[in-house]
């Protein structure tokens, strides 16, 4: 069969490799003129970094497993993650259970309760319990006011802003499950990043894909999907000389998000009203090189209110440093809404902004620090999934005959990442599969 996938992130090529190996004729076109869409790298210096940083779990069982079959597990190395949060004036460890009992900025009971809630929640199995609740009123009902405000608090609005008050309980049960399932029996979390970054696993799908008679087409964009009968016929493109074609398809998958999925083809009201309850928050993201460390760990969240960005990840206090020319490496992120003034700003404008923060969680931090750096806006990162989603989901199968969708808002009740996209792609394939051989 002849299969277009939109988009050449890690879902798309996952599923262009899954789909071109058992002898389907697939083609991506991509709108960007490189690879990998979040997980995509860049060059610092003689080396490769994501763009908005990445690791992998324990549990992340199906990204694991295509490097296993792809041969490249040998890449994957292990390593003992460190946490912090920063509030009032203060960096506090909080990287296991036994540094939350000594977190004296709560009462004692308090840091018993959230050791137990921890607990509570990674043992629930049916998530469906609480998805008829929001996180901020499950959690604020749990503890006392101060260490919501504290610990909880500054997580939903860092992440969701305006919309903290409304995301369902499942997001934040999904993140205790992957964290707390990624510690060791000393309760030491355990995180996952392959030598040469990501870029190697999206090189190597690239190659497969192109040793199986499959096509990557960049600054390639489709601007509509056309039906007939209720089935794909085929897609209008854009290619990357400004030149318009019509190009025959027997099934269409987009990995886009569903505010460009609906301007390409005209669908069902149920479906169109369900994706309009999707909304995103944008992403912006700031590497800089560093010649000091600014802090000791690795995941720093900020959990205060008048901060401008949400948290602090020292690339460099989880991978060794001396794979970047001994220099430090780290990501200043932050989720804003879409009419943000932030996403105005140019990176003067904004470290200029970030800079007394970043004095306060080291005040020896200077710009002088700074030996280079980096400056990501990345659109549609975060889908913001509101309470009983699960009734209006939209299927990974639509009802047209050979048109699929896989996107970050498709892998609830989880979060979106890397892991979950091959996931997406790994499902899809199966329906294809069952459904050509059927």
């Amino acid at each position: 069969m002849k299969i277009c996938i939109i988009g050449a992130g890690i879902a798309g090529l996952s599923a262009a490799y899954n789909l071109s190996k058992i002898g389907h004729e697939v083609s991506i076109y991509e709108s960007s003129p490189f690879a990998g869409g979040q997980a995509s790298t860049i060059k610092i210096n003689d080396f490769e970094i994501e763009k908005a940083y990445h690791h992998l779990f324990v549990t992340d069982k199906a990204i694991l497993d295509l490097y296993k079959e792809l041969g490249m597990s040998k890449d994957l190395k292990w390593y003992k993650s460190s946490v912090a949060t920063y509030s009032e004036g203060k960096v506090w460890k909080t990287t296991s259970p036994f540094d939350l009992l000594l977190l004296s900025l709560i009462p004692f009971k308090e840091r018993i309760k959230l050791i137990l809630l921890s607990l509570r929640l990674k043992l629930l199995r049916n998530w469906k319990k609480i998805e008829n609740v929001t996180a901020y009123d499950w959690l604020s009902e749990k503890v006392n006011k101060k260490t919501f405000e504290i610990i909880f608090r500054p997580l939903l609005y860092g992440k969701f802003g305006e919309f903290y008050k409304t995301i369902g309980m499942p997001w934040f049960w999904s993140k205790i499950q992957t964290r707390v399932s990624s510690r060791n029996y000393k309760f030491q979390e355990i995180l996952c990043y392959p030598n040469g970054s990501f870029s190697k696993l999206i090189n190597k799908l690239e190659e497969e894909i192109n040793s199986n008679n499959g096509n990557i087409y960049f600054e390639h964009k489709i601007t509509k999907i056309i039906t007939k009968d209720n089935s794909v016929e085929s897609v209008d493109i854009i290619d990357n000389k400004s030149i318009k074609k019509n190009e025959k398809f027997d099934i269409v998958i987009s990995t886009a998000p569903y505010k460009v999925l609906d301007k390409l083809i005209d669908l069902e009201k149920n479906i169109k009203d369900s994706m309009c309850k999707v909304d995103y928050m944008s992403a912006i993201v700031m590497i800089l090189n560093l010649k000091n460390s600014l802090s000791d760990y690795y995941w720093l969240s900020i959990a205060e209110n008048n901060f401008p960005f949400l948290g602090i990840i020292e690339h460099t206090n989880l991978i060794p440093k001396e794979n970047y020319g001994n220099n430090n490496i780290l990501y200043i992120t932050n989720y804003v809404e879409n009419d943000n003034n932030f996403l105005k700003l140019n990176y003067k404008e904004l470290i200029d902004i970030y800079t007394p923060y970043l004095k306060k969680i080291n005040y020896k931090f200077t710009k002088d620090w700074i030996l280079d750096y980096r400056f990501n806006k990345i659109n549609f990162a975060q889908p913001i999934i509101p309470i009983n989603y699960s009734s209006y989901k939209i299927p990974l199968k639509l009802p047209i005959n050979g048109l699929y969708s896989g996107n970050t808002a498709q892998i609830y009740p989880e979060d979106r990442g890397t892991n979950y996209a091959v996931d997406l792609a790994n499902k899809i394939t199966k329906l294809i599969k069952e459904g050509y051989y059927d």
